[in-house]
């Protein structure tokens, strides 16, 4: 029989574990507070200072210096076409148990999050230039961000996440700058070698309703969440072709011998775009050096993972992730609990 303490242990575990689990998005608007910044970088067009929006999500009743103390700040890397604070605090005007935003599930489980938007995407400063647009200028403009956030909030290094091309700004950065990044996540990142089509001619793309529909595998994507997600896409209108350039007749544009930081990668199962049967995902993995890695297929979703049916699967891993190198916290079935 349990002795009543082992029992309390049992107790306080598991609502833990569930606590991880359950992601409501009904009270998140008074709890969770959404604030604006605007940090500086350089043009690639004409290298003149220009302003990144940046947009940070955190809980109203935690004082922010209390993110300092175990360094819960995260930084999330946006792909080639969809702006940060679209990507990953995709918001439905309908209520759901279970909330489509990456940024609000971190905030309610502690974390200071922000998402950038590099220059020529979303509410950033624009110029003229889309090609010029790269990885390493997504990349610079990464670092930029992680000097500001790290001066603000008082930490040394940041949790980073990429999606997609944000797999390459962000693993770019990485291996240019460990010394910022405590932990990082490649989240459906493209990895082939040698060249796939030929090189864009134009300075941007339109974002029409067949590119933003094109991210979802409808088996895995319920209506109201394309039909939301098109409507706001479509808004942005152009994307730079700088990170085209570079998917298209440079790769590979990381290596990962030389990303030193914890890694996860993670995929889903159904993702067309950067499938996981590419043939060079597998040494990909076994070549990043640190053993402290992890690599995950989701079942049943595709490359917008984060806004598809099994995205709990992928926001829990990646609480798990980030926090396993947090003060008191370890491992537990079915999540994670506090010693």
């Amino acid at each position: 029989m349990r002795s009543p303490h082992t029992r309390f242990s049992f107790i306080v575990t598991l609502l833990a574990a569930l606590m991880l689990v359950a992601g409501g998005d009904v009270n998140a608007q008074d709890t969770i507070a959404g604030i604006e910044h605007w940090v500086p970088s350089v043009s690639a067009a004409d290298g003149k200072p220009l302003n990144l929006f940046v947009w940070e999500k955190r809980q109203k009743d935690i004082d922010v210096k209390e993110y300092a103390k175990g360094g819960r700040v995260v930084l999330l890397a946006h792909g080639a076409t969809t702006p940060g604070s679209l990507a990953f605090d995709f918001q439905l005007s309908s209520k759901t148990e279970l909330t489509y935003s990456l940024m609000n599930y971190l905030a309610e489980r502690g974390f200071d999050v922000f998402a950038l938007e590099y220059q020529n995407y979303g509410r950033s400063a624009k110029h003229q230039c889309g090609i010029c647009v790269s990885t390493q200028v997504a990349a610079n403009d990464i670092n930029a961000v992680v000097d500001y956030v790290r001066s603000q909030r008082d930490v040394e290094k940041v949790y980073l996440l990429g999606w997609s091309w944000g797999t390459l700004t962000a693993g770019l950065f990485t291996m240019q700058r460990p010394d910022k990044v405590r932990r990082l996540v490649l989240y459906a990142p493209p990895v082939w070698r040698g060249p796939r089509e030929k090189a864009p001619t134009a300075q941007f793309r339109p974002v029409t309703v067949e590119v933003s529909k094109n991210l979802f595998e409808p088996q895995a994507t319920d209506p109201e969440v394309i039909e939301t997600f098109v409507r706001e896409a479509v808004k942005y209108e152009k994307a730079p072709n700088g990170c085209y350039m570079d998917l298209f007749t440079k790769m590979p544009v990381t290596d990962p011998k030389q990303i030193p930081v914890p890694t996860m990668i993670i995929l889903g199962e159904l993702d067309r775009l950067t499938p996981i049967n590419q043939p060079e995902l597998p040494g990909f993995f076994a070549d990043l050096p640190n053993p402290d890695k992890q690599f995950i297929i989701v079942p049943g979703a595709g490359h917008a993972l984060i806004m598809q049916k099994p995205r709990l699967r992928f926001f829990v891993e990646v609480v798990k992730w980030f926090s396993l190198d947090q003060p008191g916290w370890r491992m537990e079935a079915p999540g994670i609990g506090p010693r």
